[in-house]
């Protein structure tokens, strides 16, 4: 048994009050002898004993009922403890929440102070453990009896800015108490906010053993604040023109019940607002829209989206980077032939956009020097003719190498010297010529509108405006990837991939010798596309926060210093292979990479989910990481485990001061009953 107010046991010193009038009430009387009752001397005696015994009960009775007062003051209740328990107090770990939601108001003091509360409350003998989780769980302290050094650590720790992951957290703390072997309790403590974000139902596969307890206490309140959130930016990581010709899409999420009308958008490059916006947002509504048209620097630019809401801050800005880089080589290689050029319209398509990757020079295969090509991103042969041994050797090395190669075919095109020139990197073996009859044509048809070339023609179906009057009739090797055929169902564009380089085979001409492509509005997009897919890099303009990216090394010497967005300077010295540095984003905003000779930056992003603060249907949690009942009761009983809070459910003092009124009662009938007796004797 356990008491909320040891200190009314001062009290106790109450029962002296009914001892003492007792022993004052007890006066001898004066004796004197009566001859005539000498013979019934024995009467009075027995009478006088009884009436004694008669007010010793009453005393007892007295005293009773003060000390029954007194414990009910002091608020005793009883604890649950095993005999095994008794002897072994067992272990507990503290699981705290430092993620991101956890930095609202003082949400995160208040879950100190309840672990605080926890080591407190522990016995001395109980080992205690603390953990601190986000998306992952960090332990702080393995179990230990040092309450003083613990409550130390609690206070230097601090919220992150993670997500929230409870199964991870759980899965953690059970893995504690493999360390230490008692015959106590195993009891878990779970302090958060309680997220639905944390926990999903339908993925969740872990429960807590039946030996270990799960306490929890739920910081986070019953009315979670709203808020509104920049949830995402898609925009190209690498750019090569001075202007973004592009759609920079930008998503705005409401995680509140109520709307949010003409709420401030600004979009920040290089610390200079360059565009406004307001967007209004209905309740739980995600909605995206544009920014274009931007002037850009040469190199890194560090770009933010920042909303003016006056709810949670963190999440009211969203850091990303836009590189715009200098165009690299590309090398047209063309057939011998007189008159107009037949990379005429090719290079007229590719001259209209200097937002493209690649600066293009055009030679007849003839003229070329093989032993240049391996200076060029790109090279397209655009129905070359006849390729020499030489030239055909430094394209095969060149894509095996890691170039991208575009080829079209034509009538310049012979399949026999083809396939034997370019074999092992083709996707696919030529075969026979097709030509359609006077008057007739194919369309290309059956088309993989999801791959990057062809996305821009989703919204208008089927390629249906160009008309083909030849093609090489193709065979496409097991690992090519056909992305479009015509209407007999032959090949139109083949992808494949020979070494680290790319090729893509177009088995008509980019000419207007086999179809009238170069004459429709649909050529200047279609060219753009596939350079751009050629010319593209694997490079996003942010990373999630526990994302790890790479720092590529100097160009002569080692890789650069790393700064985090508070300053502070990176100490990782992981390395990939080639000497690159990998980085782990922990914190939202830009990470400076110094160069040597230039400045770079990478971005950082939060999960926009945590940015939701409604609560998780506690029931289901319990139930499913304890295989309890789930019900709400079954979380008050589970949850209310302070002296108070136990004391305040039990309610043992009630019981008590009943019983002391009804020895009141037995008492003051007794005494009525001794009273009577008196006035008849």
């Amino acid at each position: 048994m356990w008491f909320v107010n040891p200190l009314f046991w001062l009290g106790i010193a109450a029962v002296a009050a009914p001892i003492l009038v007792h022993l004052v009430r007890r006066t001898r009387a004066r004796k004197i002898e009566f001859p005539a009752l000498t013979f019934v001397r024995q009467v009075p005696q027995r009478t006088l004993r009884r009436r004694t015994l008669r007010n010793l009960l009453l005393l007892i009775l007295r005293c009773l009922a003060i000390l029954l007062i007194v414990i009910a003051f002091t608020r005793p209740f009883f604890t649950r403890r095993s005999a095994a328990q008794d002897r072994d107090a067992g272990t507990t770990v503290i699981l705290i929440d430092s993620s991101l939601s956890m930095r609202r108001e003082q949400m995160f003091a208040e879950a100190v102070k309840r672990a605080e509360s926890t080591i407190n409350e522990a016995r001395n003998d109980e080992h205690l453990a603390l953990v601190t989780f986000g998306n992952r769980y960090e332990v702080i302290s393995r179990f230990t009896l040092d309450k003083a050094r613990l409550r130390s650590t609690l206070r230097g720790i601090r919220p992150g800015w993670e997500g929230t992951d409870y199964e991870q957290a759980l899965r953690g703390a059970a893995s504690l108490f493999s360390e230490l072997k008692t015959a106590g309790r195993k009891r878990v403590v779970l302090i958060s906010d309680f997220q639905a974000s944390g926990w999903n139902q339908a993925n969740a596969s872990f429960k807590l053993s039946n030996d270990i307890q799960l306490q929890t206490f739920d910081v986070g309140g019953n009315n979670p604040p709203p808020n509104v959130a920049v949830s995402g930016v898609d925009a190209h990581g690498v750019v090569f023109g001075q202007k973004y010709l592009e759609n920079l899409s930008v998503q705005l999420s409401n995680f509140s019940d109520v709307p949010h009308d003409r709420l401030a958008v600004a979009f920040q490059i290089n610390d200079q607002t360059v565009d406004k916006r307001e967007v209004s947002l209905n309740a739980r509504e995600t909605k995206a829209f544009e920014f274009t048209g931007f002037n850009l620097t040469e190199g890194a630019n560090r770009c933010v989206i920042e909303i003016a809401s006056g709810d949670f801050a963190p999440d009211n800005k969203f850091y990303f980077t836009i590189r715009r880089a200098a165009p690299a080589r590309g090398l047209i290689v063309e057939s011998a032939t007189r008159g107009r050029s037949d990379s005429f319209y090719l290079q007229s398509a590719l001259s209209l956009n200097d937002a493209l990757p690649f600066t293009f020079t055009v030679k007849t295969a003839g003229a070329v020097d093989p032993s240049g090509v391996a200076e060029n991103a790109l090279v397209i042969l655009n129905d070359a003719g006849s390729l020499s041994s030489a030239l055909a050797d430094s394209v095969k090395k060149f894509v095996e190498a890691g170039g991208q190669l575009i080829i079209s075919t034509g009538p310049h095109t012979d399949a026999t010297s083809f396939n034997e020139a370019l074999r092992e990197i083709s996707p696919a073996t030529l075969r026979d010529a097709v030509q359609t009859k006077s008057g007739e044509s194919l369309a290309i048809t059956d088309i993989k509108f999801d791959h990057p070339i062809f996305e821009v023609f989703r919204e208008s179906g089927r390629l249906a405006g160009a008309r083909v009057f030849g093609y090489l009739r193709t065979e496409p090797k097991p690992k090519a990837n056909v992305l479009a055929r015509y209407e007999d169902g032959s090949p139109a564009l083949v992808e494949g991939n020979a070494g680290t380089g790319r090729v893509l085979l177009f088995t008509s001409s980019l000419g207007p010798s086999w179809n009238d492509l170069p004459l429709t509005p649909l050529y200047l997009p279609l060219m753009h596309q596939m350079i751009r897919y050629t010319g593209s890099k694997d490079e996003g303009s942010w990373y999630s926060l526990g994302q790890t990216f790479r720092v590529a090394r100097e160009l002569k010497g080692d890789s650069p210093a790393v700064d985090s967005p508070d300053g502070s300077r990176l100490t990782e010295n992981r390395r990939t292979p080639d000497g690159d540095l990998l980085v782990t984003g922990r914190q939202p905003g830009f990470y400076r990479l110094r160069y040597a000779a230039r400045p770079d930056f990478a971005a950082v992003d939060l999960n926009a989910a945590e940015g939701d603060f409604t609560k998780l249907d506690f029931g289901a949690f319990i139930s499913g990481v304890t295989g309890g009942s789930g019900t709400p009761e079954g979380w008050e009983s589970n949850r209310k485990w302070t002296n108070e809070e136990i004391e305040n459910r039990q309610k043992v003092w009630w019981p008590l001061l009943f019983l002391a009124l009804l020895l009141l009662v037995i008492e003051s009938f007794l005494a009525q009953r001794i009273r009577v007796t008196k006035m008849v004797n």
